[in-house]
């Protein structure tokens, strides 16, 4: 598909600004997420310097809990960077070439590569919820890292 043909393809769909708005604010609750994990995130750190009578496999547990930490938070800053993009949209007026506007931006700071401008905004809203869910299971396992060790307390 030529990126001429693909940016038509964004264009025929045009986005309203409350759609903007909806899908910006689905994406913000992603800063819940990181502030859930920050939490994870310190609990792991303190758990691996105190080493207070951990398990055996907790050595192993913790910093896996602590690399998906920094896995969540990688996804979490590309979700809010997302969430602003939105949002700055809606607020600028008017959402008919938002597409195309944002895509030109993109490109011009180096941050979309030259050939994926012009998708329509079903693919670009799919994207972006998967980054969220992305993040959201990463702080699963950061959970479940963290908690392994302990897991007997539940049985």
């Amino acid at each position: 598909m030529s990126a001429d043909h693909a940016g038509d393809a964004a264009d025929a769909a045009p986005i309203s600004a409350f759609e903007l708005r909806a899908m910006s604010a689905l994406l913000a609750q992603g800063r819940w997420l990181c502030a859930a994990s920050l939490l994870l995130w310190l609990a792991a750190l303190l758990g691996l310097i105190l080493g207070a009578a951990p398990p055996p496999w907790a050595p192993i547990a913790w910093p896996l809990s602590l690399l998906a930490g920094l896995a969540q938070l990688y996804y979490a800053i590309r979700v809010d960077f997302d969430a602003r993009l939105l949002q700055a949209l809606a607020e600028s007026g008017t959402a008919a070439h938002a597409a195309n506007r944002l895509d030109a931006a993109l490109l011009s700071l180096g941050l979309l590569k030259p050939g994926r401008e012009g998708r329509d905004w079903p693919r670009r809203w799919r994207g972006a919820r998967g980054l969220l869910l992305r993040q959201a299971l990463v702080l699963i396992v950061q959970f479940a890292a963290l908690i392994a060790p302990f897991g007997r307390v539940w049985l």
